[in-house]
């Protein structure tokens, strides 16, 4: 062997240098901070994205069922509600038989031309001073101070009854089709039945079993609110129809879904079949509504107020919704967020994305 191909065989044997194995590995290095900084920053920008997706879903799932239930407030019938009726005087709006103080201690809007009512949070206690309801929340479920209430007066089922037998007189039980699909009436249930002709009257059926047809309304004192009168205001024919009614409440309350959050609750008076109240959105914090009167009879608004401030629920003509909503996880955002909400700025420091909603509800029972 000569010593050209010895010396090459010694070299190829030393392996790296020193300095070639430290570049090495400072490049090694380098590449592996830059896949792990890429893998970081595409899994907290996916845990972003997904949260405020679901913050999204959540505040557009709260504002559809505010405003469903708002333009749907003291629903009356097809009787033209902001006119005199050349055929009724009396008859330009749905009135009650119900026991009123009852019905309202109970939580249900008995009387009334528009079917809402409001309470402003202030933080430390509501405006005006909350009693419709609070004794039917549970003691771990109670309203945030800080957020507004909404109470709505609303017809539960699109599609209504009509009467198989035209009433004789106002005492008369009404007649509804028996054991048909659209008949979900219960012992207890609220009810409105109202004509295009005469106006409308809002009861409480007593009827053992109203799904057979007939819709008892006895001043039974065993039924809450019960009837005050057994007759209804009106005589109703066969161009009647009959309609199931609540009041739902609507207010923020601690989650139960998602510990340390808020959610948009909703009490329904007559409870319907199930739990109530119901957790119908999480990452709700806040609700304020200002609310649009008509203090000169043009059914347009005059100016937006505050709940202590409406004059007359009566002179409600809609309400301006702000939502402010959450992210159900902590971390969405590296650093404090200032929030713009109800004509006020501050700071939330939880690292919750927070965006806020609005919207504003025209009440179809109170507009042309």
């Amino acid at each position: 062997m000569n010593c050209t191909n010895m010396n090459a065989t010694s070299r190829r044997a030393h392996g790296l240098t020193l300095v070639e194995l430290m570049v090495g590995m400072a490049v090694g290095l380098f590449v592996s901070l830059i896949a792990i900084s890429v893998f970081v920053s595409t899994r907290s920008l996916n845990v972003v994205n997904s949260s405020s997706s679901r913050m999204s879903e959540n505040g557009r799932l709260a504002m559809d069922v505010l405003r469903d239930d708002l333009r749907s407030a003291g629903f009356q019938g097809c009787f033209d509600r902001n006119a005199t009726n050349p055929l009724n005087p009396a008859a330009n709006q749905a009135s009650s038989v119900l026991n009123t103080p009852a019905a309202a201690n109970a939580g249900f809007l008995a009387d009334g031309l528009t079917g809402v009512a409001g309470h402003n949070g202030t933080g430390a206690a509501f405006l005006p001073p909350l009693a419709l309801f609070w004794n039917a929340l549970p003691a771990e479920g109670q309203p945030d101070l800080a957020s507004d209430i909404l109470s709505l007066r609303v017809p539960v089922d699109n599609l209504s009854l009509g009467l198989t037998v035209p009433m004789v007189n106002a005492a008369d039980r009404p007649q509804v089709g028996a054991s048909t699909p659209g008949n979900t009436f219960k012992s207890g249930d609220i009810a409105l039945i109202t004509s295009c002709r005469v106006g409308g009257t809002i009861f409480q059926i007593t009827s053992a079993s109203p799904f057979a047809g007939d819709l008892e309304h006895t001043t039974d004192v065993s039924f809450v609110p019960g009837n005050a009168d057994a007759a209804l205001t009106q005589t109703y024919g066969s161009q009647a129809a009959v309609y199931r009614l609540q009041t739902r409440h609507y207010y923020v309350a601690p989650s139960v879904l998602r510990a340390g959050t808020n959610s948009l609750w909703r009490l329904t008076v007559p409870p319907p079949p199930g739990a109530s109240p119901i957790e119908i959105a999480v990452g709700i914090d806040r609700i304020k509504v200002a609310w649009g009167i008509d203090t000169t009879g043009d059914l347009t608004v005059d100016r937006y107020v505050s709940a202590e401030n409406v004059p007359g629920w009566d002179q409600v003509v809609s309400a301006r919704l702000q939502l402010l909503v959450a992210t159900a996880h902590d971390g969405a955002t590296q650093s404090a967020q200032t929030i713009d909400f109800d004509g006020a700025s501050w700071v939330a420091t939880d690292r919750r994305l927070r965006t806020v909603l609005t919207e504003v509800v025209a009440l179809r029972s109170r507009v042309p």
